[in-house]
């Protein structure tokens, strides 16, 4: 499910529009207005992220039994998916649904006057995107990072996967801060690509992990 939810992602990723520099807003806002499938495209999004979270709290209920420190890691991690996929849904309300709205009404402004104010609220609902989207990746590093800290100090998967899940989550973190700072810019792409690569490399090996356990039982 997780897995699925990674490629949906991608594919979803692959369909936004995405040809200029996502920190200049005046570009980003005229390639915004001519989508024809912006709706769908964010739908998509939540979708597979909300398919990720259930794969992530799935996995943070199985670990949540083990004794001891695994098991309270794995109680964080469970929490904190749940708010991943809270924030999440806020950032696609605001950026698939009134984050179009704004720019529509920008688009459509005849006045000088009307156009000025128009734009300042699409920045002000951009920048709000931004912030959302700034939090929700430290929150899923957080996220990502108790469960693979879980594993490790576990025997119920590899302790390499746990590795795995560790550096996706600094590096949704580190990705996360840099966003906060800086916007959609390169140097929080950086560590979300990779960091992106891990998430699905780790839902995938513990995906394996429990289809191998089960097929021996």
């Amino acid at each position: 499910m997780g897995v699925v939810g990674v490629v949906l992602q991608v594919v979803m990723d692959r369909l936004h529009p995405h040809h200029v520099d996502p920190n200049q807003s005046a570009a980003v806002f005229r390639e915004y207005a001519h989508s024809e499938n912006w709706t769908a495209v964010h739908l998509g999004q939540f979708i597979g992220t909300l398919l990720i979270v259930v794969a992530l709290v799935a996995l943070a209920r199985a670990l949540s039994r083990q004794p001891g420190v695994a098991g309270a890691l794995a109680v964080v991690g469970g929490v904190t998916a749940v708010i991943v996929g809270a924030v999440f849904a806020v950032q696609m309300a605001v950026d698939g649904v009134a984050l179009k709205a704004a720019i529509d009404s920008w688009m459509g402004a005849v006045s000088p006057g009307d156009r000025s104010s128009s734009f300042h609220v699409a920045e002000s609902v951009r920048w709000t995107e931004k912030g959302l989207s700034g939090f929700f990746q430290i929150v899923n590093g957080v996220t990502l990072f108790s469960l693979g800290l879980s594993i490790a100090v576990s025997r119920s998967f590899p302790k390499w996967l746990g590795g795995v899940g560790i550096a996706a989550g600094v590096g949704f973190v580190a990705g996360g801060v840099s966003t906060a700072h800086t916007g959609f810019s390169a140097a929080a792409g950086t560590f979300l690509m990779p960091a992106t690569l891990l998430l699905a490399f780790f839902l995938l090996g513990v995906f394996t992990s429990m289809w191998r356990r089960a097929s021996t039982r």
